[in-house]
C-alpha cells in the first residue's frame, strides 16, 4: 500500500513539472509573437507585402510608413515584401495576415471582401458610384467607413486602421477607340474574377474575360485577350500600353485598398509605440493621396508620348457609360446587401 502511495505522489509531482514548463512555454511564445508588446528594449518587426515591384507607387507608399515609424521610435523595423514574393494575391495578402506571417499590408475591397466574407466591401466595386476621389474619402471617413472597421474587427484577428485607393479603373484596348459602350462589342476585355467587374464589362457590351494578371501582357502580345481593364496607373506601370495602342479614362471604379494590421500586435504595444504608428498610418494615407494621382497624371502623359490614342470621356459620355451600368449593383445585390447600399446611398445622397 505504502509503495502504490509513493508511486502516485511521484506522478502528481511529475505531472505538476510538465503543467508548469509547459504554461512557461505558452507566455514566452505570446511575447515572441507581439515582439515583447512595444516595452522597452525589444525589437518589434513589423512585415509587410504586397504585389508590384518596388518603384510601384504602392510600394513607394509602404516605404514613407517605413521611414516615417522608424524615424518616430527606436523599437520598431518594418521589413517590406514586394514583387509578389509573399504575396500573390489581395486574397493571399490577407491571409498572410490572418495566420501572422505579415502583421500589416493593405488589400483591396474584393479582396477583404471574399477573405473575410464581408459583403460591405463589395460596394465599391458599383461602377460611378462616387463623384469624385475627395467624395469616396469624405465617405470612408464617416459612417460607412467605419461599419467596414466594425464589420472587419468582429469577423477577424485584424483592424482595419484605414483607406487608400490604388487609381481609377480605366480600359486599354489594341483594336479601336473607345467613346461609348458600343465600341467594346465583342472585345474579349480582361477582368479580375470579382462579380462587379464581370457584370460591370457586360453592360458596357465587352465580354469579360477573368485572366490571372501576371498572363495580362502575353494575353495582349499574343491576342488572346483584346484589352484590359484595370487602373490606370497600373496598365501605364506594366507597360500594357506597349502592345495596346487605345486608351480610355472610363474612371468607372476607385480601386479601394484597406489598411490591415494583426490585432494582437497592435493591442500588444506600448502607448508611445501605438501612437506612433497610428500617426505613420495617417502620415502614409496622406503620401499615397500623393502618389496616386500623380501615377496616374504621369501614365496619361506617358500614353501620349508613347503614341498612344488617349480617349478622356466628357461629361456627356461618361453619362452614357454610366447609364450603360446603372443595373450592375442590382444584379448583384446578394453580393453588396441591400441594407449596405441603401445606406451608401443615403450617406451620398446627404453628401451632395
Amino acid at each position: 500500500m505504502k509503495k502504490n502511495l509513493k508511486k502516485i505522489v511521484f506522478s502528481l509531482m511529475a505531472l505538476s513539472l510538465i503543467f508548469l514548463a509547459a504554461c512557461s512555454s505558452d507566455n514566452s511564445g505570446e511575447a515572441d509573437a507581439t515582439g515583447g508588446s512595444g516595452s522597452s528594449g525589444d525589437k518589434l518587426t513589423i512585415k509587410m507585402a504586397n504585389q508590384v515591384d518596388a518603384n510601384n507607387f504602392l510600394n513607394l507608399g509602404y516605404e514613407h510608413f517605413k521611414k516615417t515609424i522608424e524615424e518616430k521610435t527606436d523599437n520598431v523595423a518594418v521589413e517590406i515584401y514586394n514583387g509578389g514574393t509573399l504575396a500573390t494575391s489581395d486574397e493571399s495578402v490577407v491571409d498572410l495576415l490572418k495566420n501572422g506571417t505579415i502583421q500589416l499590408s493593405t488589400s483591396s475591397a474584393y479582396g477583404i471582401a471574399n477573405s473575410l466574407d464581408i459583403k460591405a466591401f463589395n460596394l465599391f466595386d458599383v461602377p460611378f458610384l462616387f463623384d469624385s476621389r475627395d467624395q469616396y474619402y469624405e465617405f470612408l471617413n464617416g459612417e460607412y467607413g467605419d461599419l467596414l472597421k466594425k464589420e472587419v474587427s468582429e469577423k477577424s484577428n485584424l483592424y482595419l486602421l484605414g483607406f487608400i485607393d490604388l487609381g481609377y479603373y480605366s480600359l486599354l484596348n489594341g483594336k479601336k477607340a473607345v467613346e461609348e459602350p458600343s465600341d467594346l462589342s465583342g472585345l474579349k476585355i480582361r477582368s479580375s474574377s470579382a462579380d462587379l467587374h464581370l457584370s460591370a464589362l457586360k453592360a458596357m457590351q465587352a465580354n469579360p474575360t477573368p485572366m490571372a494578371y501576371s498572363e495580362v501582357f502575353t494575353g495582349l502580345q499574343q491576342g488572346t485577350i483584346d484589352g484590359v481593364s484595370t487602373t490606370t496607373p497600373l496598365i501605364y506601370g506594366d507597360r500594357f500600353y506597349e502592345v495596346n495602342k487605345y486608351f480610355t479614362a472610363t474612371n468607372h471604379v476607385l480601386l479601394l485598398h484597406g489598411i490591415l494590421v494583426d490585432k494582437k500586435l497592435y493591442d500588444g504595444l506600448d502607448e508611445a509605440t501605438k501612437t506612433a504608428l497610428d500617426e505613420s498610418i495617417a502620415s502614409y494615407v496622406e503620401e499615397a493621396k500623393k502618389l496616386v494621382t500623380d501615377a496616374e497624371s504621369k501614365a496619361i502623359q506617358g500614353f501620349k508620348d508613347a503614341g498612344v490614342e488617349v480617349v478622356e470621356l466628357s461629361e456627356e459620355q461618361r453619362e452614357i457609360f454610366k447609364e450603360a451600368t446603372n443595373k450592375v449593383a442590382e444584379e448583384n445585390m446578394d453580393a453588396i446587401g441591400q441594407e449596405n447600399y441603401d445606406l451608401a446611398i443615403k450617406l451620398l445622397s446627404e453628401m451632395k
